[in-house]
């Protein structure tokens, strides 16, 4: 774990044995104070710049909340002077960055604090059973995590797949459309000739020529039914394929939420207890 003291401004990790590393920090000033609680490192960049701060380069950031408190190397002026932020020298970052990993305990405290065995009636205690019981049911949720993975990939998949059908067809379709009107107005202009004919030679031109359009008109009407038939087909498969990703959608992140309230069920649970406040803070991190 990881423990910034606000009064020294100073950083200090710990591992099972005692502190391994230190270094001086530059929290947030006043109006943008560092806050105090227990925290938990969720993600790293290592070239990162601030979407906040005008693109203001944070290296080896290592953040802790997600509205914008993170641990990374910066400019140490001897006093608190980042926006909340928790600078650390820059080499100490860099060296500090490969050491960490997600999830770590980061407790920001406003003097200093050591952490200290200790136990009380009041206080949490490990359930054996479920200590016992959660490495199995973590493993079988990782499986069924992947799985769940694999058929979101495939329900997505074949929702690109019915969509780009449909799209083709839809465009077909439209094509076979403006034929059909084109064929039904060419018949229509064929009717007018014949009423119009007035010898034998011109009416049987223009019998021929309605023929010829009545037969193109009827053609391109059955291609445009059985069209639209198949349209509506890949319509109702493009939206079973919508619903079955969604629902598969759903299932990764219930599972993932499984997965990670197993892994909780076997993760220590750090507590802060201020005796200036006469509080206590406990959080759990994965």
């Amino acid at each position: 774990m990881a423990i910034v003291s606000i009064k020294t401004q100073q950083v200090t990790f710990y591992d099972a044995d005692g502190w391994i590393l230190r270094a001086p920090v530059s929290t947030g000033v006043k109006g943008r104070e560092t806050p105090a609680g227990v925290f938990a490192l969720l993600e790293k960049d290592k070239d990162h710049h601030s979407s906040m701060y005008d693109d203001a380069w944070m290296p080896n950031m290592q953040r802790i909340t997600w509205n914008g408190i993170a641990l990374h190397g910066g400019p140490l002026p001897g006093y608190a002077a980042s926006h909340g932020c928790v600078r650390m020298p820059y080499g100490f970052a860099e060296k500090l960055f490969d050491k960490t990993r997600i999830g770590m305990r980061v407790i920001i405290a406003p003097n200093d604090a050591v952490p200290v065995e200790f136990s009380h009636a009041a206080l949490f205690m490990p359930n054996a059973q479920a200590i016992a019981a959660a490495p199995a049911r973590a493993e079988t949720l990782a499986r069924e995590v992947a799985e769940a993975v694999r058929a979101a990939d495939v329900a997505k998949n074949a929702v690109t797949t019915t969509m780009r059908e449909t799209a083709l067809l839809t465009a077909s379709l439209r094509k076979l459309q403006s034929l059909k009107r084109s064929a039904d107005a060419a018949l229509a202009s064929a009717y007018m000739a014949l009423a119009s004919a007035k010898t034998d030679q011109a009416k049987a031109r223009a019998e021929g020529r309605k023929q010829k359009a009545a037969a193109k008109a009827t053609e391109l009407g059955t291609q445009l039914d059985t069209a639209r038939a198949d349209a509506k087909s890949k319509l109702d498969a493009a939206a079973a394929a919508k619903d079955a990703a969604k629902a598969a959608k759903t299932k990764k992140a219930a599972t993932a939420k499984a997965e990670s309230d197993a892994k909780l069920a076997i993760e220590p649970i750090s507590i802060y207890i201020s005796r200036a406040t006469q509080s206590l803070r406990a959080a759990q991190h994965a």
